[in-house]
């Protein structure tokens, strides 16, 4: 299907955009171009508070709210020169676990090669105070990161001593509830530590639709009009935005196919002005008290503008026979952005 791939990097083009905004999954191997997508809302908090020196922070609500990606946030945007890092997927089994996941014990070596030569298999085993003693030699505020720690109960207990004998260590964890944790833990970590998230509302959902589509090189919220996202955003769809993101590309592809190309020119007053006032009536005079103020070129371009529904520059230039240049400026003049232009037609919305 190479027209739709064609298709869409036309649409791209078109709105100013270098890639799709709307990928559910941010790439964790970039952090750089991860904070650039995401939109922080509790992770924000998490950060403040690592910043001054909070031992502990929860983080918890239902799947798809942004609880991992908020732990990749915070974790990705502390200094280095101040903190070293380590993300548990899911919590480790135990100490032993933890010190192997963290590359503070290595197997492999020369002794444990010989064991398995013989067909023998060297248990080791790491305790919490042979973890305290790795701790304490990092010249760093070492913080753990445990995604979805409700999993293992038996690390709940762990976590608070680590904490109670290691003053550079730091922890935040993610969780589907709170009710799991033993109050010993929640005491430590503190009731203003603890953040939760359940959904998003309107406002919310919005800032994070615009902030992807800033990230790669749009504004506001084009193409998609408020009217557009009053649907989507159901009481469903506000619960994660990954049902936003399949919306929203399910609408894209929809205007890469040639449909709703008027959403294109959504937030150009001018544009929305003459829609409003039918598309079947000559604009002319549907338009009189500021139609005759536009230029020709202005004219000539705002027509087929509304005629087809939405045109590339070089479409624009082909069917009106003008240079790119005047196209280029009119199109700016429409679209309001030529502040001497709005001086001088005050009455053209």
């Amino acid at each position: 299907m190479p027209d739709a791939f064609e298709a869409k990097e036309k649409l791209f083009k078109e709105l100013g955009w270098t890639e799709n905004p709307f990928v559910k999954d941010l790439r964790t191997s970039d952090p750089e171009g991860f904070r650039k997508y995401y939109c922080p809302f509790e992770a924000q908090g998490i950060l403040e508070r690592l910043a001054f020196d909070a031992k502990a922070c929860l983080l918890f609500g239902p799947k798809g709210v942004g609880k991992t990606s908020a732990l990749y946030y915070v974790m990705f945007s502390l200094p280095e020169n101040e903190f070293e890092t380590y993300l548990f997927k899911e919590p480790p089994k135990d100490m032993t676990a933890l010190a192997l996941e963290t590359g503070f014990i290595r197997e492999g070596g020369f002794v444990d090669t010989v064991f398995e030569f013989f067909g023998k298999k060297r248990e080791r085993k790491v305790s919490r105070a042979d973890v305290v003693r790795m701790l304490k030699k990092r010249n760093k505020k070492v913080v753990f990161f445990v995604d979805e720690a409700h999993l293992n109960e038996e690390m709940h207990m762990e976590w608070k001593y680590l904490l109670d004998d290691v003053p550079n260590l730091r922890l935040v964890i993610s969780a589907l509830g709170r009710d799991e944790f033993p109050d010993s833990l929640l005491h430590l970590i503190g009731e203003g530590n603890v953040l939760q998230r359940k959904g998003f509302d309107v406002e919310e959902m919005k800032r994070i639709v615009s902030h992807r589509i800033a990230a790669v090189g749009g504004s506001g919220t084009r193409p998609f009009t408020d009217a557009y996202l009053k649907d989507v955003f159901t009481e469903q769809n506000l619960l994660s935005p990954r049902y936003v993101f399949d919306e929203l590309n399910l609408f894209l592809a929809s205007l890469a196919g040639g449909k709703n190309r008027q959403a294109l020119y959504a937030g150009d007053p001018i544009v929305e002005a003459v829609m409003a006032e039918g598309a079947g009536e000559k604009i002319a005079k549907s338009n009189a008290d500021w139609w005759v103020q536009l230029s020709p070129s202005q004219r000539a371009i705002l027509e087929l503008l509304i005629k087809n529904n939405g045109m590339t520059l070089a479409e624009i230039m082909e069917a009106t026979k003008l240079q790119e240049n005047t196209s280029f400026n009119a199109l700016y003049q429409l679209r309001g952005e030529d502040e001497a232009e709005r001086k001088r037609k005050p009455d053209v919305p």
